[in-house]
């Protein structure tokens, strides 16, 4: 079988007597390159794990025990490092300590994601404190810097239609914050001005000259 001449290619998986579909192929399917890729890791890699069979002493051997261990008796396998029992356990006992597990396991990612947001809120409160730029604003810059222009074209589209969609209940809140604390609006307006005075200047220059 192994001199046997064939007028096609046959697949290369060694467990594969298909022809394969085209010469640019090596397999004739998808399924035999994956079980050829499987073949080749369990022969680069059957040997990782000799110290667990249990011809090595390895737990591997533990299902090929003695059938008359008792419940009061343990078969020790190995060199001493393994021991076996036939203690029998509860299916309902087996049921609610795995419904224990499972609930700690939930409990316990609930209290690290709480430590971690809070962790962060109060990184955040203290960065704020010490920076005249927000932390907020700062995440915010470097994720804009990251986008690309598409990305940023998108946005600013998506931007301009929900303005468009909601252009009263913006407007409506606006007007509420403002008549809260009228005179910290003010007070930005008035930084604005002065941030931007020079640019404001060479506008109005402009528009003067083309009128």
């Amino acid at each position: 079988m192994e001199n046997e001449v064939v007028s096609y290619l046959r697949c290369a998986n060694p467990e594969c007597k298909n022809p394969v579909p085209s010469k640019a192929r090596k397999y004739c399917t998808d399924k035999c390159l994956k079980r050829a890729m499987t073949l080749r890791n369990m022969d680069a890699y059957k040997n990782v794990y000799k110290d667990l069979d249990g011809w090595a002493g390895g737990p591997r051997g533990l299902t090929k025990v003695e059938s008359s261990i008792k419940h009061d008796e343990t078969y020790i396998i190995g060199d001493g490092r393994f021991a076996v029992d036939d203690y029998h356990v509860d299916p309902d006992i087996f049921a609610i300590a795995e419904a224990n597990h499972e609930k700690y396991v939930r409990d316990r990612n609930e209290h690290e994601a709480r430590v971690v947001l809070a962790g962060l809120e109060a990184f955040t409160k203290e960065y704020n404190k010490h920076h005249e730029v927000s932390y907020a604003s700062q995440q915010n810059k470097k994720r804009q810097a990251k986008l690309t222009k598409d990305q940023k074209k998108a946005i600013e589209i998506k931007q301009k239609q929900y303005f468009q969609d909601n252009r009263e209940k913006i407007n409506r809140r606006a007007r509420e914050r403002y008549a809260k604390n009228p005179s910290k609006y003010k007070e930005y307006s008035k930084k604005y001005y002065e941030t931007k005075k020079e640019i404001i200047a060479q506008a109005r220059k402009i528009r003067s000259e083309r009128s």
